[in-house]
C-alpha cells in the first residue's frame, strides 16, 4: 500500500475528490496496539502528524516490532510530535480507549483482515494496484 497510496493522496485526496480514513487492526498482539496508539496520539496533534508517524510505522515494521514506550515516543517525537502531549496521550486512558474502540467497530463490521479497502461501504480486501483505485475513484466521481 505504501506504493499505492501516495498516489491516491496526490491525485484525489489533495484535490477534494477523496478522503481517506484509517482504521486500526489489532491482529498482532502488543506491537499492533502500541503501534496503532503511537498514531493515535500523533493524530491527536495533527492530521499530517499521523500520516507521518503512519508512514514511518509501515516502513519500518521490521525493525519496530516490539519497539519500547521509549522507541516509540522517539519516532513521533522525531516527526515533530510534542513530546510532552504525545507522552500524556500514549500513557493516559483516552488514547488507548480511541485504539481499541475503534478496532471493536472494525470487528463489529465483520473486517479481520487487512489491508481492506471501503469504499461507499463496498469492500476489497487485499491489495490493490493503483489503476483499481483509478477505475473505482472514476466512476464514483463520474456518476
Amino acid at each position: 500500500m505504501l506504493d499505492t497510496e501516495p498516489q491516491i493522496i496526490e491525485n484525489y485526496v489533495k484535490t477534494g475528490q477523496v478522503q481517506i480514513i484509517f482504521w486500526p487492526v489489532l491482529n498482532h498482539g502488543d506491537s499492533s496496539t502500541f503501534a496503532t496508539l503511537t498514531a493515535e496520539c500523533a493524530a491527536q496533534q495533527s492530521p499530517e502528524l499521523f500520516w507521518d508517524v503512519h508512514k514511518t510505522l509501515f516502513e519500518n515494521l521490521g525493525d519496530l516490532w516490539g519497539a519500547t514506550r521509549d522507541e516509540l515516543i522517539a519516532l513521533a517525537v522525531g516527526a515533530g510530535a510534542d513530546q510532552a502531549t504525545f507522552e500524556a496521550c500514549f500513557d493516559g486512558p483516552d488514547g488507548l480507549a480511541t485504539v481499541l474502540a475503534l478496532d471493536q467497530h472494525r470487528r463489529n463490521r465483520g473486517i479481520y483482515s487487512q489491508p481492506i479497502f471501503d469504499i461507499n461501504n463496498q469492500i476489497f480486501a487485499g491489495y490493490q494496484r493503483i489503476d483499481f483505485f483509478e477505475e473505482i475513484f472514476t466512476v464514483l466521481l463520474e456518476g
